[in-house]
């Protein structure tokens, strides 16, 4: 694989706003699941993005959440995908897919990684067998992600998880869950139903919260997480206990980085904050560039509603931007919670 260019990065705009470095990018809203938490499936089809317009994307951004959708329902994708990596060949790109495509997936995969480095892919699975299938609507399907999963594994692929959504369906089955991707050898990331205009096309949010059939479950995952060697799972466990303590996910929710460190892109161009307040920034079709997007007077606007937001969302993509942005507080978390556990253990001896 040749070399990658190096000055892929641009700190500011014109204007001396500092550019996000992560990204939500929905390619597609045409999805093959029927899903009871989303209702993407049900909205008219949209004129989405040409590949060249994904051209005037940031070089600022670190990694890029492809996502739909189904993603790999979009038959021009890799021309998508060419198009982002000649702006930011260095970043990560991670594909959130509900694994039904998997030859079609594999293929695009496998190319993908000729011109692009570091691709990290997440597969939904939200309960076991029969309870995934009811939840996404589609017979057969658990058995479809989980194929996906053992073909990319088979394959290399090493930055690979399951993804699960929590609702009240399937909420006695997170332990399970886990226990699956711990025989799959692969991580593990957790989320709660959300309601978006926006994305998932629900109005009238609710601050979400974990249903309180997975309290033990969750408690479960988070020691698990907490025990293991693996930091990546240390900071896991910390989004976990956010799941289960809603103090805990006000504290660190107020600090939100959408419209500072990260933007949700819609397959028509629009740009957001995030995936579920819905202001619009502006439009990356329209503009001539990303710095007549990223204005100050447009950032500052969107900064404002983010600060007087009181959603408390709790996914993995603003998390993990909470982390990174303030790492002596997710850290104190961290330490202060290993250290508790090897307490108990003392005192279990």
């Amino acid at each position: 694989m040749p070399d990658k260019p190096k000055e892929n990065y641009t700190p500011c705009t014109k204007y001396g706003i500092v550019n996000p470095k992560e990204a939500v990018v929905a390619v597609t809203y045409a999805c093959n699941a029927r899903c009871a938490m989303c209702n993407i499936w049900q909205n008219p089809p949209e004129q989405p993005l040409e590949p060249q317009h994904y051209r005037k994307l940031p070089r600022s951004l670190q990694t890029i959440n492809i996502t739909g959708g189904e993603p790999f329902l979009r038959k021009d994708l890799i021309d998508v995908l060419r198009a982002i990596d000649s702006v930011v060949p260095n970043s990560r790109m991670v594909f959130s897919t509900n694994g039904s495509l998997t030859e079609t997936i594999v293929k695009t995969l496998e190319e993908t990684r000729t011109f692009h480095r570091t691709i990290g892919v997440g597969v939904s699975i939200d309960g076991m067998e029969e309870t995934h299938d009811k939840i996404r609507g589609v017979p057969g399907l658990f058995k479809k992600a989980t194929r996906t999963v053992s073909a990319l594994k088979e394959r290399g692929y090493e930055d690979l998880r399951i993804a699960m959504t929590l609702t009240e369906q399937n909420a006695t089955e997170a332990r399970k869950v886990f226990d699956l991707s711990r025989e799959l050898e692969v991580e593990l990331s957790l989320t709660v139903a959300h309601s978006s205009e926006v994305y998932f096309k629900k109005k009238n949010a609710d601050e979400p919260d974990a249903p309180t059939a997975s309290v033990e479950d969750l408690n479960y995952i988070m020691c698990s997480q907490l025990k293991s060697k693996s930091p990546k799972d240390w900071y896991r466990a910390f989004h976990t206990q956010g799941m289960l303590d809603s103090s805990h996910r006000k504290k660190f929710s107020s600090k939100c980085e959408a419209a500072h460190r990260y933007f949700f892109l819609a397959p028509n161009g629009d740009v957001y904050p995030c995936n579920v307040l819905n202001k619009k920034i502006g439009n990356l079709r329209d503009a001539e560039d990303w710095s007549s997007i990223w204005t100050e007077e447009a950032v500052r606007s969107a900064r404002k509603s983010v600060a007087a937001c009181k959603k408390g969302c709790w996914m993995i993509c603003n998390t993990r931007s909470l982390i990174v942005a303030h790492p002596i507080s997710a850290t104190s978390w961290v330490a202060k919670n290993k250290l508790l556990g090897t307490r108990k253990k003392k005192a279990d001896a």
